[in-house]
């Protein structure tokens, strides 16, 4: 009986362990559908498995009631899915949305790199979302804005075109 425990623990333990080269490495991007609740739920039995086999398999060593060992075992493999879980749930909460559109760069300050004339266009740098942008932009001065002038992003013009002021 302790042998085929250790059996199971190590099998179940490999998987799990090649389950996470896998989504290290390859991100696990397959070209294929397949209609399932994901691996998040293999992971669970596999982590349920692994942790109540060991756990069983430890107190049997100690020669307790096999029923005491396999209670004691199925309780530490629900405390083990339970705990990935909770693991699983930080990281997913840890995301974050790195996406950028133009509109994040309203009421943001910034330089011209491009000098902008009087009814012209020219190009500025703005700060969005932590990184550098240069972005088209037209003046709402009627003077022209020399490079190197600080500007204030004041909206979006109609084609995507920011509309900026000298700060």
């Amino acid at each position: 009986m302790i042998l085929i425990l250790t059996y199971i623990a190590l099998i179940c333990g490999g998987l799990l362990l090649v389950l996470l080269l896998l989504s290290i490495i390859g991100g696990l991007d397959l070209d294929l559908d397949v209609d399932s609740d994901g691996l998040g739920t293999m992971k669970s039995v596999l982590t349920f498995f692994s942790i109540g086999s060991w756990v069983v398999r430890l107190v049997l060593i100690s020669e307790a009631n096999p029923v005491l060992a396999f209670v004691v075992g199925a309780a530490a493999g629900a405390v083990g899915v339970y705990l990935l879980s909770l693991i699983l749930k930080f990281l997913l909460s840890q995301q974050a949305n790195v996406n950028w559109t133009v509109h994040d760069a309203i009421m943001e300050k910034g330089t011209v790199y491009l000098r902008i004339p009087a009814g012209g266009e020219g190009i500025v740098r703005v700060n969005v979302k932590g990184t550098k942008r240069e972005l088209k932009a037209r003046s709402v001065a009627t003077e022209d804005i020399p490079t190197g002038a600080p500007i204030v992003v004041d909206e979006i013009g109609g084609d995507g075109i920011v509309v900026v002021s000298p700060a």
